[in-house]
């Protein structure tokens, strides 16, 4: 039941995205209807989706796809790779930490794969936030594992840090000549 409302919420989100993006090809960049736009200006788009949040049966479909000796999320992200990577600049919510060696888990202590990061890359997200109350499910050493494979897979993040230095900077994103400040909080972290 829990995995078909995320279903659906996925394909809305990707709807309500395409529908943003026809919508802004009636206007030049910058434009609002009814007004020329300033010269010069120039626009960018954004995607934002919310929770990525493996489940357990998500996590199994994963290692499936992956021909049972891996696990690889990139075919149940096929579907909204072309909207996600046409956009300047595309972030997603992390909601869970990942796990080490196998030790995957679902609700309610969450820690999923770290190949999810490399899928996400491949989609086309650019950054994650990473500030949620499933942020703590396996402590330090699960925001430390979860942090180094989205460095590796070339996601940006926002939310969790390894560092007090790391968690006083801002995440900045280029969108052609805008750079974009990317903030995450959580308001708890499950106790």
């Amino acid at each position: 039941m829990i995995a078909r409302r995320h279903q659906v919420a996925l394909a809305l989100t990707v709807v309500l995205t395409a529908a943003a993006a026809c919508q802004s090809q009636d206007h030049r960049p910058g434009e609002r209807p009814g007004r020329p736009a300033p010269a010069g200006a120039r626009g960018f788009t954004l995607v934002a989706s919310g929770d990525i949040l493996p489940h357990t049966t998500v996590i199994d479909r994963a290692r499936f796809d992956g021909g049972g000796v891996a696990y690889d999320f990139r075919p149940m992200l096929a579907g909204i790779a072309p909207v996600v990577s046409r956009a300047d600049v595309a972030l997603c919510h992390m909601e869970t930490v990942y796990g080490a060696n196998g030790d995957y888990t679902g609700y309610p202590a969450f820690k999923s794969p770290p190949e999810i990061a490399a899928a996400l890359a491949a989609t086309g997200y650019d950054g994650c936030s990473t500030a949620s109350n499933h942020s703590l499910d396996d402590g330090a050493a699960g925001v430390q594992r979860t942090l180094d494979a989205l460095d590796a897979a070339g996601v940006r993040h926002a939310g969790t840090a390894r560092t007090e230095a790391e968690g006083n900077s801002v995440t900045l994103l280029r969108a052609g000549p805008a750079r974009v400040a990317h903030l995450a909080y959580t308001y708890d972290t499950n106790g």
